[in-house]
């Protein structure tokens, strides 16, 4: 039962992976092209709140995007709460590239 087999190795280095690539690819870009609306926008659609790494001053905008999931997902309807959920991150994205 204690044992570490095959697949959990493997679904540990894909949690992994699947974190810090999307911060990876944040922090490159911010360096590359910074402050580009529709790329700041398309790492939000694809990664969720952890695409708002692409500009600086991110920890608050995660942790405040984070807490709207949550709150949603524990008080609306799947349908709704999966919609809010996709728009959120994006529209935040909007919000501090326009300004």
């Amino acid at each position: 039962m204690n044992e570490l087999d095959l697949n959990s190795i493997l679904v540990i280095v894909l949690l992994i992976a699947a974190t810090l690539i999307p911060i990876w690819l944040g922090l490159r870009l911010r360096k590359t092209k910074p402050r580009v609306l529709w790329l700041g926008m398309l790492l939000c659609i694809f990664f969720g709140p952890i695409g708002q790494v692409y500009v600086k001053g991110c920890i608050p905008w995660i942790l405040i995007l984070l807490g709207v999931m949550i709150g949603v997902q524990m008080s609306l309807p799947a349908n709704f709460a999966t919609t809010i959920m996709f728009l959120a991150s994006p529209m935040v994205m909007f919000y501090r590239l326009s300004r």
